[in-house]
């Protein structure tokens, strides 16, 4: 009879701290997905926008003889 009532009480413990790890796991989830999402509309935004040079900088690209020495 001890014996049934323990392992009774055991599995109502495993049972109680099974229930409390998932919310954990669930909340935390959820606060991955908030962030999730907000980064995924920052790196949608970045990645469209136009480049920004610095101020007085103009990019010329140099012909391919140009470079060779004679």
């Amino acid at each position: 009879m001890n014996q049934v009532v323990r392992n009774q009480g055991f599995e109502a413990l495993e049972t109680m701290q099974t229930k409390n790890r998932i919310n954990e796991l669930e909340h935390d989830c959820a606060e991955l997905q908030k962030s999730n999402e907000e980064l995924r509309e920052r790196c949608k935004k970045l990645a469209s926008r136009q480049p920004e040079w610095p101020k007085g900088y103009n990019p010329r690209r140099k012909k391919f003889n140009e470079r060779r020495p004679n």
